[in-house]
């Protein structure tokens, strides 16, 4: 691909073009939408995915579809997954069990936490969830297009589109998001090497059809370890019992191959891991990979940025990797939304790689020890430094110049136990029941389209000051948040009496929140002498990275 030197004139164009449009694509367009930023995404498949790949999204996932509006449609396409939570080894289905672990949490225990839930939900019902959505906002969704080439230089973006049909056309862009996966042509043409371990194994995700009602009979399993002599693998059977997916590995270096895993060969293997000859198995579709840890060294090149796959690489055995990416991608979506409106300085968009690549490199790393931990070949150490799901999910932190930190604050841990952060400048802003006009809502359901302020009970100067330092810049909404009974207009009532040691502020503190829902800016006490007003305007200043003053810290 021609990426570089002088642009050539592009004719039609768009703020943002997306090209992938698997879960990462669909999400970076679903969010962009979402923030009504105008946007084309190309996908070279005629439709969204076929086969299930990835099952699993944790709580912080889900509260980010509902900030776009589509837990509601998931959790109603996940009920039947909703007793798959037991992690098993088996001899096969048919067979032996070997160990069985309740691992996986719905909602119990977690509503201190958060107002969303695990979702199981295989990636070829997602996908289309986030198209419909994504469309219906607005967005160019257009498959069965691929990019050929582009060009890029400070100006922007001009890429050549392929069609189905084997015509072209030229189509200009601000920014281009790449979101083409692990092999992205984006990434490669740009030069960006990566780092980490590299190829792990290679496997192969095998999707069937075959009747396991009576060989499950009142068991469900959100994941399967089958070892026998005839196949050793990973199996997940869908809600309906009718199928599921087998992955198993094979070995370059010993002869072996994709073409090795004919209808025949795959037939045998999904019957010797479901344990009983007499179920008719038929074979779907194959779907191979590489179980890697590869990071990009820089998630941003001039006007194009990387995301999901294309930016990071990471072991499946946490099932994180589809939740990093649709992090990446709504971290990414408001950023872009205030460069392109005008809002902020081009230099926000350099916090995208200071915020999230460490989050790569982090939630890989935990990838790669659930893996080592697993199979039995971690170090003490090793196992020390690992941390649970709710941890590398929703206890990330970001360092960079769209957070404001907190002066002779202590530096936070790269991932914490997010029951025990409090409202700390650059992490997830902490759920806490809030009452607003007499309705009960989470407070993070304000959050997700402008920045928001939330100041205690004598923290009105804070709430005044909000309109004035915002001026022409994004909308800053601001509440008063009131311990118990009723609340004067305009204000939250905190029934609980929570939120204040949530957010670690006093009676004439305050909190600034983000788009994304994380802090960008704490005070535990009431304005200094210069006035409320003169501390927001800069502290907006500083995460738009205005007046040229790059962001990215």
């Amino acid at each position: 691909m021609n990426v570089s030197g002088t642009t050539p004139d592009a004719g039609p164009r768009t703020p943002v073009l997306v090209v992938g449009g698997s879960l990462v694509g669909l999400s970076t367009a679903l969010f962009l939408a979402h923030h009504d930023v105008p946007c084309v995404l190309v996908e070279r498949h005629r439709g969204t995915s076929v086969h299930p790949r990835a099952v699993g999204y944790y709580p912080r996932t889900a509260e980010l579809l509902r900030q776009a509006g589509v837990e509601r449609a998931a959790l109603g396409a996940a009920t039947g997954f909703e007793t798959h939570r037991t992690r098993a080894g088996v001899v096969s289905l048919a067979g032996e069990v070997l160990f069985s672990k309740e691992e996986l949490e719905g909602s119990d225990g977690l509503s201190d936490l958060t107002p969303s839930r695990l979702l199981l939900l295989p990636q070829d019902r997602l996908e289309p969830l986030l198209r419909d959505r994504a469309r219906h906002l607005g967005a160019d969704l257009r498959f069965g297009a691929e990019l050929l080439s582009f060009t890029e230089d400070p100006r922007g973006v001009v890429a050549v589109i392929g069609t189905a049909d084997g015509d072209s056309y030229r189509l200009g862009a601000d920014y281009l998001v790449a979101c083409d996966g692990p092999r992205s042509t984006v990434r490669e043409a740009l030069k960006v090497p990566r780092r980490g371990r590299g190829v792990l194994s290679r496997h192969v995700s095998i999707a069937f059809s075959a009747d396991l009602r009576e060989v499950l009979g009142s068991r469900r399993y959100s994941v399967v370890h089958v070892r026998n002599p005839e196949v050793t693998g990973i199996l997940v059977h869908d809600d309906t019992l009718s199928g599921g997916t087998l992955i198993v590995g094979y070995r370059p270096e010993d002869g072996e191959s994709l073409k090795d895993f004919t209808d025949a060969r795959c037939t045998e293997l999904v019957s010797a891991a479901i344990g009983a000859p007499e179920v008719p198995v038929r074979i779907r579709s194959r779907f191979p990979w590489d179980m890697a840890e590869q990071v990009a060294e820089r998630f941003t090149h001039g006007r194009v940025l990387l995301a999901g796959d294309a930016a990071h690489v990471i072991p499946p055995t946490g099932g994180y990797g589809a939740n990093t990416g649709i992090a990446d991608a709504h971290n990414l979506a408001w950023k872009l939304a205030l460069v392109t409106g005008g809002f902020a300085g081009p230099g926000l968009l350099d916090t995208y790689d200071t915020e999230r690549r460490p989050v790569g490199v982090r939630t890989a790393e935990q990838g790669s020890l659930q893996l080592a931990a697993r199979s039995g070949e971690a170090s003490d150490e090793e196992r020390a430094a690992m941390f649970d799901a709710l941890a590398v999910t929703m206890g990330q932190s970001y360092v960079s110049g769209a957070v404001v930190p907190e002066p002779g604050a202590r530096a936070l841990p790269g991932i914490s136990d997010p029951r025990e952060l409090r409202g700390e400048p650059g992490v997830r802003a902490p759920h806490v029941v809030v009452e607003r006009d007499g309705a009960r809502l989470s407070v993070l359901d304000l959050f997700g389209r402008g920045f928001v302020l939330l100041a205690g009970e004598a923290g009105a100067g804070w709430v005044e000051a909000a309109p004035g330092a915002a001026g022409a810049g994004p909308v800053v909404d601001a509440y008063r948040v009131v311990p118990g009974g009723s609340a004067p207009p305009g204000c939250l009532t905190d029934p609980g009496r929570r939120w204040a040691g949530a957010y670690g502020v006093g009676a004439r503190g305050a909190v600034l929140v983000r788009p994304d829902g994380f802090v960008a800016w704490r005070s535990r006490g009431g304005p200094p002498a210069s006035g409320a007003e003169a501390v927001l305007s800069e502290v907006l200043g500083r995460v738009l990275a205005r007046d040229g003053a790059s962001a990215g810290g």
